[in-house]
């Protein structure tokens, strides 16, 4: 199996939609080729010359392209390809992995989709790479550590308990990254929609300790009395 082949056909049949080609070069070596989302999603969907091959095959291309592709869109198909599955062993055993060349809030966040999955489905999996990640030198693993434990509440079937979601939030509540306190913000927000008693407890307990951007983003949701409570309570 030529893995380049495979990644020249995906390369070469995203840049046919290109609405054009970015100079920046990202920090992991992407350039964008400016496709907008619905049209990136199709494209994924309507499907390569691999996709009729056995799992494991599609799992060893997907990871090679993400692996080598410079192109953020090209890489944002392999996310799109497993969102919504239930992993197989050896599917997590390389996606586990792709958090490594994260750097953008894009694909954390359609990570996180993935890996919240994997929570909700095989857990013990996943957690031991969430318990180093919260402690990582990497910013984007710190966020995953997080946002990755629910993404959004609302499809989720079941939940980790409270206590354990919430001691990876209590890790980085000083955390001086920008996406990593969103993260911390979001968290929170998702874990009140499972948890509603025991997260506002904890967003008033430590009021004075969020920053401003993980507040923003904690308290959107909720109505204006008991924001504006929590408002007056900050400013105490």
């Amino acid at each position: 199996m030529n893995l380049k082949n495979y990644l020249d056909e995906v390369e070469s049949h995203t840049q046919t939609v290109s609405l054009g080609v970015s100079e920046e070069i990202t920090p992991m070596g992407f350039r964008r080729l400016y496709i907008r989302v619905p049209q990136l999603r199709k494209i994924t969907k309507t499907g390569y010359s691999f996709y009729a091959l056995p799992a494991q095959e599609i799992v060893n291309i997907w990871d090679y392209i993400w692996r080598n592709t410079q192109w953020y869109e090209v890489a944002h198909q392999a996310l799109y390809y497993y969102q919504h599955k239930t992993l197989l062993k050896f599917e997590f055993a390389q996606i586990k992995h792709w958090i490594r060349r994260c750097d953008c809030w894009e694909h954390s966040d359609d990570l996180s989709k993935i890996y919240a999955q994997v929570v909700e489905d095989n857990a013990t999996w996943i957690l031991p790479y969430y318990d180093k990640w919260n402690r990582s030198d990497n910013p984007w693993q710190r966020r995953q550590s997080i946002v990755g434990l629910i993404e959004y509440a609302s499809k989720r079937r079941r939940v980790l308990p409270y206590e354990e979601l919430i001691q990876f939030v209590q890790t980085l509540l000083d955390d001086e990254d920008y996406y990593v306190q969103k993260g911390v913000g979001w968290t929170l927000r998702e874990i009140y929609n499972v948890y509603p008693s025991e997260a506002l407890g904890f967003i008033e307990r430590n009021i004075k300790q969020l920053s401003p951007n993980a507040f923003s983003s904690a308290t959107e949701k909720l109505d204006k009395n008991t924001k504006t409570r929590l408002k007056l309570l900050r400013k105490r």
